[in-house]
């Protein structure tokens, strides 16, 4: 008699294990909020680059976020920085911050006024951005390649940078 009710309790537990019964990892999994309007819109900012070698790079007093919500995901950003062209995304980490991925902006100053032209590129390797109150303004760090090629100068000038986007 014990020998079939130990085997009976046995067949039940296997049998409970098996269809999820007593697996404490099939708890609800908490669905993901989508939480980008907490950054999302068009933000003027200041954008301040500096290196290690302390050379001239200059700074862009007026430029302009614009993060907008990828379709496709609910945790994705399209990222703009105009006057730069850019290819960027992030990725949402927080209620209101976001990783940069990385990416790339070009600029180019044609010749005008009896100056010569110029293009800028950033080579975007990683960064962090966000709003730290509801109200305040949104703010971007992140590190770069950074290349000036200017027609009056022999050889284009390059340095990694670091950029920062504060919101004015």
């Amino acid at each position: 008699m014990r020998r079939s009710l130990a085997l009976t309790s046995a067949a039940l537990s296997l049998l409970c294990a098996a269809c999820g019964g007593d697996d404490e990892a099939a708890a609800p999994t908490e669905e993901l909020q989508d939480t980008r309007s907490n950054v999302t819109g068009t933000h003027p900012v200041v954008m301040m680059i500096t290196n290690a070698q302390g050379n001239d790079v200059p700074d862009f007093d007026k430029a302009t976020l614009e993060l907008s919500s990828e379709a496709r995901s609910r945790n994705e950003l399209r990222v703009s920085l105009s006057p730069f062209d850019c290819d960027l995304t992030a990725t949402m980490t927080g209620k209101s911050t976001f990783a940069l991925n990385p990416g790339t902006c070009h600029l180019l100053i044609p010749p005008h006024d009896y100056q010569f032209g110029c293009a800028f590129d950033l080579d975007i390797t990683r960064g962090t951005g966000g709003r730290d109150t509801a109200d305040g303004s949104v703010g971007v760090t992140f590190t770069a390649g950074y290349r000036r090629d200017c027609a009056d100068y022999h050889a284009p000038f390059t340095a990694d940078v670091t950029v920062t986007l504060l919101g004015t």
